[in-house]
Order: C-alpha cells, then structure tokens, then sequence
C-alpha cells in the first residue's frame, strides 16, 4: 500500500516539477521500409466487456479516466498547442489531465512513464520516444501494464534490423515527406523544375522525422524536379550551430549557383535566416530565399519582416494534433479501435495515422497572425476537423 501511495505522490509532483524543452528522436535506417497502416482490432483482452455496445456508444466511456502527455522534449510553442488542445478535450469528456515535458531526456521519459504506468493511469500520450529504444521499453511497459493505453507520436518501433509494431498501441505521425515536398513545390512554383537548392539537415540515421522528410528530398530529386547544390549538416540542434555552419557554406557558393534553400528544422531555420541577412552576397538586393520545416513564434515574425528571404514554412496544425492524438487515446481506451481514421488514407480502423503538411507562405500572412490563428492564411489541409476520429459520443465539433 505504501509503495502505491508514493508512486501516486510521485507521478503528481512531476506536473509540477518538470520544466518544458525542444530536440527530436533518433531514427530510422530505411524509412522506405517503415511500416505501412494496417487495419487494427481490439486486443483479444479488450473485447471482453459487460456492456452492450448500444449501452456504451450512448454514455461516454472514458468519463473519469486519467490520463497524461508525456513529451521527450523541452517545450515549445507547437508542444504547448498541442498540451492545451489535449487538456481542452479532456475537460470536455470528463477525463483527468496531466502533461510532462522531459527535457531531451530519454532516461527522465522512459521514468516519467514508468512511474505514471504504476500510479494507475489510464492512458498515456507519448511523444518522440527515441527509436533505438522505445519499442523494447514499450514492449515492456504493454506487458507489464496491459489495461494502459497508449498511443505515441513521431515514434518510430525499429529493433533487429526492421520496423516493428506493437498489438494495440497506434502510431501517429505528421507526414513528414509532405512537409518538405509542400516546400519544394514552392521553389518550383518561382524558379521551375530543376531548381538549385541547398539542404540543410541532419542525417541520415540521425532521427525519424528527418529521415522520412529526406525521402520528399530523394523523390523529387530522382524526377528531376530539383537539383541538390550544397548539403549542410549543424553539429548540436540549435539556431546557433545552424548559423555557423550555414555561414561558412555560403563562402564556398557563389549566388548565381543557388536559388533557394531548404531547411528540415524550423531551429535550423533561424539560424540560416541569421547567416543570410549578414552575407551581403546573399542577403543584399539579390536576397536567396529559404522555407522551413515547422513554425513558431519567431518564425513568422521573420517571415513578416523579411519575406524575401524566408518565404515559406511547411506544418501542421499543432493545436488540431493534440486533439486528433488526445481522440484517438480515447478510443483505445473505449475499445473502439475501429473508429480511428488515418487522413492520410481516408481508412479507419488502422494502427498507423499520418497526418498530411502544409505550407505557410510568407506573402499571405496578415500583421496579426500567430501560429494560433495560421488556419485563416493556410490551405485546407491545414487544420481539417475531417481529420478528426469520431464516434457518437465523441462528435467531430465537440471544441469546435
């Protein structure tokens, strides 16, 4: 009983005792082989229930539940979009919320879990869990705690070699191929195919989402669509990484060679946003364009004041993905695994959801925007409730 109580107290001071963060995970060796959506039933043990299911499609099933968001990574503006949408639908089902945010830490993730799993939680929302060992930890945890849900994001299972999947636990995504193709198609738009780029990432193999960007990268580059002038690589995931090394590319190109630049990481991005303004080469009368991967604050406050350098921002809706990942947590729990709905595919019923990107263009924000109200200036992919699952109890404009 004791050991009980003080894993309970503990799982409860982490809300207030861990500060928030911003890195990502580590990554897939050959994305091409990650697993594709497949159709996912209810594990065996989750479909046993006493209820009718008219009975439960009428109540809502997951009124006074806990459950809790546990991100990798330092806070951001995206990640508290994504806490706040998740705790906005919690409050509205009745469902007691807690958020984690672990700092880069991949030990201080893995405990946070641990210790949530043993308090007695519900459902957990788990985000950038590191691919070299999440799938082991969370084989682990699954076991251990079999009546837990769980649903994660930007998590790849990789172990022995190939992807692997876990029997009830969804996998969500951005799709991040979309994130950087949306990018390339407006350098096409403005200087054709066959446009000379320069990339800036970090890679391959050193984390999931990098890696399924670069494979928009390849496919374009394989159709002839752009042409790969210089690859900039920063050492740490920081502005300040991303400057110096961008800094010193530019003395090795001259700027009738390049026509833009196209940066996987939106801190990268501000970065390179620094190192071009300072060349008077590249950020003089004859400005080289750039567009990034991800949005924040100080992304579209550059993107105001200067959008002839950064014209672009490929994302999603971070507010709508913390609901779409909140709502499917709820239907594990609930056992509906039939109703969770992959955009990407248009099918229901799967263990893998993608969610598709879209670009931010520089020329039509407004003096007010944020990346709160992007969905006034951004294209219908942006922010689509028909992205969302739904059931009779958990109707698609319940927030909205």
């Amino acid at each position: 009983m004791k050991k009980k109580v003080l894993a309970v107290l503990l799982c409860a001071s982490m809300v207030f005792g861990l500060a928030a963060c911003g890195s990502t995970a580590p990554a897939a060796t050959d994305n091409a082989a990650a697993p594709a959506a497949t159709e996912q039933a209810a594990p065996a043990a989750a479909e046993k229930t006493d209820a009718p299911a008219t009975e439960t499609a009428a109540a809502n099933p997951v009124e006074g539940k806990k459950v809790a968001y546990i991100m990798l990574l330092p806070s951001a503006s995206i990640f508290q979009m994504w806490k706040d949408s998740c705790a906005n639908l919690c409050e509205k089902m009745g469902v007691q919320f807690d958020f984690f945010f672990c700092d880069g830490d991949f030990n201080k993730w893995q405990d946070t879990i641990r210790t949530c799993a043993s308090a007695g939680y519900d459902g957990l929302l788990l985000s950038h869990g590191n691919q070299d060992g999440s799938y082991v930890f969370l084989k682990e945890i699954t076991e251990q705690y079999p009546d837990m849900k769980i649903v994660t994001f930007d998590t790849q299972f990789y172990t022995d070699g190939q992807y692997q999947k876990l029997p009830g636990v969804t996998q969500f995504f951005q799709q991040d191929d979309s994130l950087v193709t949306v990018l390339l198609d407006s350098m096409i738009e403005k200087f054709g195919e066959g446009v000379r780029l320069m990339k800036v990432w970090r890679g391959p193999n050193y984390n999931s989402p990098f890696d399924r960007r670069e494979v928009g990268w390849q496919a374009y580059e394989k159709a002839g669509k752009i042409k790969t002038v210089e690859e900039v690589q920063p050492l740490q995931d920081t502005p300040e990484s991303a400057n110096t090394v961008f800094a010193a590319a530019l003395q090795k190109v001259k700027r009738e060679d390049v026509d833009g630049v196209v940066v996987y990481y939106d801190a990268y991005g501000q970065g390179v946003f620094q190192a071009i303004k300072e060349n008077p080469n590249f950020g003089g009368d004859n400005k080289l364009p750039m567009a990034s991967v991800d949005i924040d604050p100080v992304d579209i406050t550059n993107m105001q004041n200067e959008p002839e350098i950064w014209t672009a921002a490929g994302t999603t809706d971070w507010t709508l993905n913390g609901e779409i990942g909140m709502r499917i947590l709820f239907l594990e729990m609930a056992n509906e695994y039939d109703k969770i709905y992959d955009p990407a595919s248009g099918k229901t019923g799967v263990d893998y959801v993608e969610i598709p990107g879209s670009a931010i263009l520089a020329k039509d924000l407004k003096p007010d925007s944020t990346v709160e109200n992007l969905g006034a200036i951004a294209a219908d992919t942006y922010g689509n409730l028909d992205y969302l699952s739904e059931t009779d109890w958990m109707p698609k404009n319940l927030l909205h």
